[in-house]
């Protein structure tokens, strides 16, 4: 006789979504009490969702960098924002996918059980959320305010992940008189937390780089994550994405593996015939030859990255070292291997870009990555590596997955034609902050400072200095000080920082048009 298994204690929410109902409230939790409409029949996340939709941090993206600024962009090219939107229903497609299997995979069921359900809307809202603290000019200006934090003594320095937190919860308000910024629920904001922790001891360490929380915004991420585990007073964090925040974190994996690349592969932005060159001198230097290619035995496989200062390891090569201290027991190198030789075949089978169906043809081939990519969707309570995500790809495609990365960071983003436009957005930053620093110790008169700049500081609790001996301003503002500076900065887009920076350094003079706008 077959066994009957029991009814899954999962319950269905309005979107779709399953909960666990004892779990159903804490996960649901607000910072404070949100009464809605008796005939808004929306669940919370998807008030969420609704919240971050109509954020002007959000609308603020389509004017920031993703890879390049889009005011040196093609309207065809991806900004911050679309990239944004693009994750968002990724996020949403890979959630409804699992949902919607529950019933046949028995596994499957009882992860998301562990875990206290699966909120389709939180993971859409998570995707929204997840690039809403990036500054202008994307990842060259998030290192530039880094820098210039950490030289200013703030201790925590600058980190988009946290920023995106830091506005959700505070910055961006719903209404004029909460504490809880955008008052989102605890599912959606555990949902955004990719690195799912504050700042980590020693704070100069390169491996604690990555954060998800400022120090002063630590408690808020505890209480959330407490919340939507489930943790027991006392009880330790596991310190591990939840499973929304790892459909969230896949869907930006995918939006960046493939949508980005296929930007730059359109554009001709990526040296194809490079990119290749470099693949099939990897493969050599792991030992495959091509009748080992033509077979597809990549059991021999060995990367070691050895190289000198006249001869570097190929790339691709070099890049196995991050991907093996990183990802170890994940990352193989015949699995590694064999998806450079499926990135090559991709490449091999691009059209001429003069043609006119190049485009077509490009997205046909993507499209077939990111079909197998879907199929390729795994969910597991354990990990397959340390600290690692509950829902991944199958190891085949996640090599794949690290390939098609790669293109972009070192092809594109590392390459000297990208090194003197993040030189000038780096200036950019700097001198926009420094220019307010000295602006706010000249003693103004508030009503000639920005009023956003003046939100900025009420929402964070800090007075302008007082500056009667004129010092300079690394002698009179302390580290809260610069904090909320940088907050600031994080509601401009790449043109309005450039403009401001040019006005604060008397290189430009403001025309009345552009003062009503400012």
């Amino acid at each position: 006789m077959t066994a009957v298994r029991p009814a899954s204690p999962l319950q269905p929410l309005a979107d779709g979504s399953v909960v666990v109902p004892a779990r159903e409230q804490q996960r649901h939790n607000r910072g404070e009490e949100s009464p809605h409409g008796e005939m808004d029949y929306r669940t919370p996340a998807e008030r969420d969702r609704g919240r971050l939709g109509y954020s002007e941090y959000l609308r603020r993206l389509a004017g920031v960098t993703q890879v390049v600024s889009p005011e040196l962009a093609s309207a065809q090219m991806h900004s911050r924002s679309s990239h944004t939107h693009k994750v968002a229903m990724i996020a949403r497609e890979i959630a409804d996918h699992i949902v919607r299997s529950l019933p046949h995979n028995e596994k499957w069921n009882d992860v998301v059980i562990t875990n206290g359900g699966l909120d389709i809307a939180a993971c859409e809202a998570a995707g929204l959320a997840h690039d809403i603290g990036h500054p202008p000019f994307g990842h060259a200006g998030e290192d530039a305010l880094d820098n210039y934090l950490t030289g200013h003594k703030v201790p925590d320095g600058f980190e988009g992940n946290a920023q995106t937190f830091r506005t959700v919860t505070r910055l961006d308000r719903i209404k004029g008189t909460t504490e809880f910024g955008l008052n989102l629920t605890d599912v959606t904001l555990a949902a955004i937390l990719k690195y799912p922790y504050a700042k980590k001891h020693p704070y100069d360490n390169e491996d604690n780089r990555k954060f998800g929380a400022y120090l002063d915004d630590a408690e808020r991420l505890a209480q959330v994550r407490a919340s939507v585990l489930g943790l027991r007073e006392g009880e330790e964090d596991p310190g591990r994405q939840t499973l929304e925040a790892s459909i969230m974190d896949l869907a930006d994996d995918v939006a960046y593996a493939i949508h980005d690349l296929e930007d730059f592969l359109a554009a001709g932005l990526i040296d194809v015939g490079l990119v290749k060159q470099d693949i099939n001198a990897s493969l050599g230097h792991a030992g495959i030859t091509p009748q080992q290619r033509i077979s597809k035995d990549f059991s021999g496989a060995k990367f070691t990255a050895k190289g000198n200062a006249f001869a570097p390891p190929p790339v691709f090569v070099k890049s196995t070292t991050k991907h093996r201290d990183r990802y170890e027991p994940y990352f193989n190198d015949r699995d590694y291997a064999a998806a450079l030789h499926d990135v090559d075949n991709f490449l091999n089978r691009l059209k001429d870009p003069d043609t006119q169906d190049y485009g077509m043809n490009l997205r046909l081939l993507l499209r077939v990555f990111v079909s197998d990519f879907f199929k390729a969707i795994e969910l597991d309570a354990h990990p397959p590596y340390k600290d690692g995500p509950s829902v991944f790809l199958t190891s085949e495609a996640w090599h794949q997955m690290q390939v098609l990365k790669s293109i972009t960071r070192h092809y594109l983003v590392s390459r000297p034609r990208m090194g003197s436009m993040q030189r000038a957005q780096t200036r950019t930053i700097e001198i926009l902050m420094d220019g307010l620093a000295d602006w706010i110790c000249s003693d103004p008169k508030e009503h000639s400072l920005p009023p956003t700049l003046l939100v900025i500081f009420a929402l964070n609790q800090v007075e302008l200095p007082t500056n009667p001996d004129k010092l300079p301003h690394d002698e009179v503002l302390r580290p809260e000080h610069y904090r909320a500076l940088a907050d600031y900065v994080c509601t401009m887009s790449d043109s309005e920082a450039l403009m401001r920076s040019q006005w604060l350094a008397g290189t430009e003079v403001p025309g009345s048009f552009r003062l009503a706008l400012s």
